[in-house]
């Protein structure tokens, strides 16, 4: 469950009905962090600009996997400070559904 009793197959069918066409290629994950199970997703899209294609890496998070307490501030950017690290990227997003 994630968040508001929500089913994690379900977010993650959400996530892909949105988003799934935009990304070359996406994994999900959990990492553990402030007692916490992050759920994530993190994978390559294509950013199309006037004469190309620019892929380019990103992580999001989707949410926790055992509260259903949103994320404090504070949380927010312990999971982002961590990821930018495993996966050396500038910016993490947290994806709210």
């Amino acid at each position: 469950m994630i968040g508001g009793g929500i089913c994690m197959q379900d977010i993650k069918d959400k996530w892909e009905e949105w988003y799934g066409d935009m990304v070359d290629m996406y994994q999900w994950s959990e990492i553990n962090c402030s007692g916490k199970t992050v759920l994530y997703v993190s994978g390559c899209a294509k950013y199309t600009g006037d004469q190309e294609s620019i892929p380019a890496g990103f992580v999001q998070v989707v949410g926790c996997v055992d509260s259903d307490m949103p994320f404090s501030e504070e949380e927010k950017k312990e999971i982002a400070e961590l990821l930018k690290g495993m996966y050396k990227v500038d910016t993490v997003s947290f994806w709210l559904a």
